[in-house]
């Protein structure tokens, strides 16, 4: 059992995107935590809309379209705190509206952070997803990217209650809503390129994360697992039980 941030490796200026199903944005804000624990200077983002952070979740939210000003409003916030969440503005439902895929980079390396962390894809709170044309919205020059999905999805039939876009898992899969999603379909799916793989920079290491595991669901976990070993593109697999608490498989 460890941490999430003892368990991947992070490099020099990590620019870190979560896509995928299954709990991205308390992800996102654990890992700042952690790494804010460690002394690190952490921005959060997101390029798709998410909720504004619970004030535990963030020291400052800061909101502007244009990177000169967050930059500025940045590095003088680095004098009282080590966790930031910026955004470019909010739309009419109090979302945070994400910035553009150029900003994270610029962010970063221009603001004395030590790293960032980006939600880039949504999921609308469903357990397995397969992206649609226009995503996800990876950043550029992401070298670390957190593919997750919700150990819940494993052996139920594929429908709207479980998955974001199932026409979209359907299709890639060659199977029918109302089929199971078995482990090898759901190992398929996370290593396929217009899948769990679809816009991940080619050398960006990539991490398959599970969640909601249990007991019960612990042989199902492992066959998809072994599963998704075969893809030269995933570097490890972890699952947890909750948030702060990763295993690896």
């Amino acid at each position: 059992m460890a941490e999430l941030s003892k368990l991947i490796h992070l490099p020099l200026s990590p620019l870190i995107s979560i896509v995928g199903a299954g709990g991205k944005t308390t992800t996102m804000y654990t890992l700042a935590a952690e790494l804010a624990q460690l002394g690190k200077r952490v921005i959060t983002t997101t390029t798709t809309n998410i909720f504004p952070p619970r004030p535990d979740e963030t020291d400052e939210l800061m909101i502007a379209a244009e990177t000169p000003t967050l930059l500025k409003r940045i590095r003088d916030a680095w004098k009282q705190h080590h966790r930031l969440t910026v955004a470019a503005s909010t739309n009419d439902v109090g979302k945070l509206v994400g910035l553009q895929p150029e900003q994270p980079y610029e962010l970063l390396h221009g603001s004395g952070a030590d790293a960032m962390v980006v939600e880039a894809d949504g999921a609308r709170h469903h357990m397995i997803k397969a992206p649609a044309e226009h995503e996800p919205v990876i950043p550029n020059h992401t070298n670390i990217v957190l593919l997750m999905m919700s150990a819940e999805a494993i052996n139920q039939p594929l429908g709207p209650e479980v998955a974001h876009r199932p026409e979209r898992i359907a299709a890639i899969l060659d199977m029918n809503e109302g089929e199971i999603l078995t482990p090898a379909r759901i190992a398929k799916l996370m290593v396929h390129e217009q899948g769990g793989l679809k816009n991940i920079p080619g050398g960006a290491e990539v991490y398959l994360l599970i969640t909601h595991a249990s007991v019960e669901r612990q042989a199902a976990i492992e066959e998809v697992a072994a599963l998704v070993r075969s893809s030269s593109r995933v570097a490890a697999i972890y699952y947890s039980p909750q948030p702060t608490e990763w295993h690896a498989i």
